[in-house]
């Protein structure tokens, strides 16, 4: 006879597996359910995996497989992702079958999605987070763009709701991405998610620098970018750390008298470095964004080339006076530098989050725990 699951419905949380910056934008939402006395579970794989073991070591772990998407040294980014297109097509249609199995055999009732695309059911309340309702696709497809659009606002309709890391004003951080247009009856905008909200000091000192170099982002990009830094930061002659992006090893190494390096950082010894207020050179990934808007650091910020959502962000924050755009080569590397320390960042608070209400409202609404 098979016994019954007495546990009380879980939530499951997974974030999508490219680059570090969706699962690390979960980390609040974790701890604010976890805090409210919810199940909280993680679905994860590859390095957003390691990220989450590292910061909720507690949790409950489910391997999920990922879209695995690679880019290229010399192909065009957008040709690249079209060619790998039918295998992430193929991925979405995998874990949406797979998702009602999961849901009856661990006891869930709440699925939350960073951008995983298939993970919606009738078996659990549905949950689909996205700063990109409008999808930038790349110039050769600029014919096709309302095509996507519609193909985004049919998947985005399958789940009972949409939260948008973000603010419903003008004064907000996505822009295009996610204002300006129609979005779906079931939006909630959340307000910035930072991993950096719920981080305590650590007890051991910290050492401050003067950049703070975070490289991220699927290969071999995030190796060109690293390989880029390594190049360049020894001539800024400031003393620069450099987060490689790497979850694992957290010992900070020094491979010269101004630079030092590690693998990955605890969210409360990135955040106590933060507060040290050095310059951040790193992607125009959004996660990124979101943190900086919390920290209030001053930024750099380059794109991973050929991907137009962090173009445009890059760009943007760069017309707003917030944080230099920089475009990766090593004649512009100094002039960037002082156009961000010239530039004003984004002050602290001002674009609240409402992330604590918004995973309230979902439990009174789904009534778990």
């Amino acid at each position: 006879m098979q016994l019954k699951d007495t546990r009380k419905p879980g939530i499951l949380i997974c974030p999508l597996d490219w680059g570090l910056g969706h699962a690390a934008r979960c980390i609040p939402i974790i701890h604010h359910l976890s805090e409210a006395g919810a199940r909280v579970m993680i679905g994860a794989g590859g390095a957003g995996l390691e990220l989450l073991r590292t910061e909720f070591p507690g949790l409950e772990f489910i391997r999920m497989p990922g879209y695995n998407v690679t880019y290229s040294r010399s192909f065009p980014l957008g040709i690249k992702l079209m060619l790998q297109l039918p295998r992430i097509l193929f991925n979405i249609v995998r874990e949406h079958r797979s998702i009602g199995h999961l849901v009856r055999k661990h006891n869930i009732g709440i699925v939350i999605s960073d951008n995983r695309y298939g993970l919606w059911t009738k078996h659990a309340y549905s949950v689909f987070i996205t700063h990109q309702v409008n999808i930038i696709p790349p110039p050769f497809l600029k014919f096709a763009e309302s095509l996507l659009s519609r193909c985004v606002l049919f998947l985005l309709k399958r789940y009972q709701e949409v939260w948008i890391p973000d603010s419903a004003e003008n004064y907000n951080l996505s822009g295009m991405l996610s204002h300006g247009t129609d979005l779906p009856p079931n939006t909630k905008f959340t307000g910035p998610l930072s991993r950096f909200g719920h981080t305590a000091p650590p007890a051991e000192p910290i050492q401050s620098y003067d950049i703070l170099a975070v490289i991220s982002g699927p290969e071999p990009q995030r190796s060109i970018f690293e390989e880029t830094l390594l190049r360049l930061l020894p001539d800024a002659n400031c003393k620069c750390l450099i987060v490689r992006g790497i979850p694992g090893s957290t010992e900070i190494l020094e491979i010269s008298t101004s630079i030092h390096i590690t693998g990955h950082l605890p969210a409360a010894v990135f955040g106590a470095i933060l507060k040290k207020n050095p310059l951040v050179i790193s992607r125009s990934g959004y996660s990124t964004i979101m943190d900086l808007a919390f920290t209030g650091n001053k930024a750099v910020l380059v794109a991973t080339p050929g991907q137009t959502e962090q173009e445009y962000l890059a760009r943007r924050m760069d017309d707003l006076n917030l944080f230099a755009c920089w475009d990766g080569k090593d004649d512009s590397f100094n002039s960037a530098l002082k156009k961000a320390r010239r530039y004003s960042g984004i002050i602290p608070g001002s674009i609240p989050s409402a992330c604590s209400e918004t995973c309230r409202e979902l439990l009174e609404t789904t009534r778990i725990p």
